[in-house]
């Protein structure tokens, strides 16, 4: 029975020394084949001294008693670390906790599409790298052919808080043009989160106090960005301004898309706009000139203001630089309200009688050397203001009617940008367009446009620099403006803005104006209310219009 038993001892033995031979060099110092089978076995009498395994062993043994050791007398010190860092760390989790409690959970709960859309920017600006990476291989080859354009096309472009330049910023990038955006101080950005917009500037809004601070910004703008030419939008800012700009501008390189000083005032000023299509037999709509307080009381007594829906809109360099526009009120007890507003010879006002019951239309109009180059009109719904592209017959007779006019009212210098009409269609002039009022710069219409709209101002702007170095080459070669460059769309819903602002490529303006640039508004705009109530200011009714 004992050589039974020594024989099963010994086999055990031998399956250790085996399993201990094959083991590899690092092991867990926790092996259970470390643990003896006999509680009075050594492992160490009956290794082989020889065996590379036994130093090893032992060191671990003393590295792990060495640093239980170590561990044990730095508890006292990692202690006082903790104590000194208790007041920064507690710090910490309470600006996190409050991060966390005031963006993170709204936004995770009431704005889901923000995380969206911002993990869709960062995406495409991530996918932009390769795909810039191979246009530039692409386009080594034709660097390197004699005559090839060295340098990217750049366009400024102005009213980076709106929708229009948003559109356009967009359809000169799908264009191949570099779109550096500016806006006034005070208003929203919305340009600055389309990755369509290369470089984004605030200025100083213009006024005819810093009219000059306006000017050095566009030039420091010109000299550091270096544009081709500067487009201005003039939706937040009249078109006077960007006009006296015009020169300053062209002498650093960089063509204006805008009239001069004189042809601005000329259209911008409805009352000098009027006498010059009365003068060339353009059908104009009722109207007067009101130069004093009594004239406008007898508008009543005559009966002139009564039964119709009447505009009452100043002129001179009133309506240019400050545009003022209102409805006149029915009932004569309501006048004084106008009463803060100079009433004279210097400061004539123009009362015009709008067609009531007719459709009113709107244009956004680019014009080149005074010539119709594109146009796209929308008619104004009455009760929601709402824009609805035209139908083709009457859009036919809008370009009709616009390239007559430009056929007879005649300018000093010809004309270069776009205008706005606001048209009404009176069957009482036997079904002819009546101009309303006029404004330079791009009306909402314009995001009836595709990026051929885009390519068509470039050529534009090619003749205005080639306009410059050899102006016999120009008039003898004229540029044939073809209308079907322009995508016609013949849907008759109304213009949506949501469908307007969001692209698949750039998705993070859309975000950026519903949840932060509308809320924003609608608080400032019950601000204003609240502010008229308390202070019982002026509240006339100022035209509702979505696109002026």
């Amino acid at each position: 029975m004992s050589q039974t038993l020594d024989d099963l001892l010994q086999r055990q033995e031998h399956a250790r020394q085996l399993r201990l031979a094959s083991r590899p060099k690092f092991r867990r110092i926790n092996s259970l084949d470390r643990i003896p089978e006999h509680p009075s076995q050594d492992e160490s009498e009956n290794e082989d001294k020889t065996s590379p395994h036994r130093h090893f062993i032992k060191l671990r043994r003393q590295r792990t008693a060495d640093g239980s050791l170590l561990r044990s007398q730095d508890k006292s010190s990692s202690s006082s670390t903790n104590f000194l860092l208790f007041g920064p760390q507690l710090v910490m989790r309470l600006l996190l906790t409050l991060i966390r409690s005031i963006l993170y959970i709204p936004l995770s709960i009431a704005a889901p599409s923000f995380w969206l859309s911002a993990l869709l920017w960062i995406f495409w600006k991530l996918l932009r790298v390769p795909i810039g990476l191979v246009k530039w291989l692409l386009s080594g080859d034709e660097e390197q052919q004699p005559g090839a354009v060295q340098r990217q096309r750049t366009v400024l472009l102005s009213g980076g808080s709106t929708m229009q330049t948003l559109h356009m910023a967009r359809n000169f990038y799908g264009s191949g043009a570099r779109v550096v955006v500016f806006e006034f101080e005070g208003l929203f950005g919305l340009a600055r989160f389309s990755s369509s917009v290369d470089k984004f500037y605030v200025v100083p809004k213009p006024s005819s106090a810093n009219a000059e601070q306006y000017i050095d910004a566009l030039c420091h703008i010109v000299r550091k960005e270096r544009p081709t030419v500067y487009v201005p939008v003039c939706a937040t800012s009249p078109a006077y301004y960007d006009s006296l700009a015009k020169p300053h501008l062209e002498l650093l390189g960089c063509a204006s898309f805008v009239p001069g000083v004189q042809e601005t005032q000329q259209l911008d000023d409805c009352l000098q706009l009027f006498q010059r299509c009365e003068a060339q037999r353009i059908t104009l709509p009722p109207h007067t000139v009101i130069t004093a307080q009594e004239q406008l009381q007898q508008l009543y007594e005559q009966g002139f203001a009564g039964g119709y829906r009447h505009i009452f809109m100043a002129c001179g360099m009133q309506g240019v630089m400050e545009r003022h526009k209102y409805i006149l009120p029915h009932r004569r007890v309501e006048l004084p309200k106008f009463n803060q507003h100079e009433i004279s010879e210097r400061q004539p006002w123009l009362v015009v009688r709008d067609q009531p019951g007719y459709h009113h239309y709107v244009t956004c109009t680019t014009v080149k050397d005074s010539r119709v180059v594109a146009n796209v009109s929308c008619r104004v719904e009455h009760h929601t203001k709402n824009l609805i592209p035209v139908r083709r017959d009457d859009e036919a007779q809008i370009e009709l009617w616009l390239r007559s006019f430009f056929a007879k009212v005649r300018f000093q210098r010809s004309i270069n940008g776009h205008i706005s009409f606001r048209l009404v269609k009176s069957p009482a002039h036997g079904g002819q367009f009546v101009p309303l009022g006029v404004r330079l710069g791009v009306a909402l219409p314009y995001i009836c446009h595709n990026r051929s709209h885009a390519q068509v101002l470039c050529r534009a702007i090619k003749c205005m620099c080639i306009h410059r170095r050899d102006t016999e080459e120009v008039e003898a070669r004229r540029w044939s403006w073809s209308w079907s460059t322009l995508e016609r769309n013949g849907s008759t819903a109304a213009l949506d803005k949501r469908e307007a602002l969001f692209a698949y490529w750039d998705p993070l303006p859309y975000c950026a104006y519903y949840h932060f640039q509308l809320p924003l508004e609608s608080v400032k705009l019950f601000l204003q209310r609240r502010n008229r109530s308390e202070t019982k200011s002026l509240s006339a009714t100022r035209i509702a219009a979505p696109v002026h």
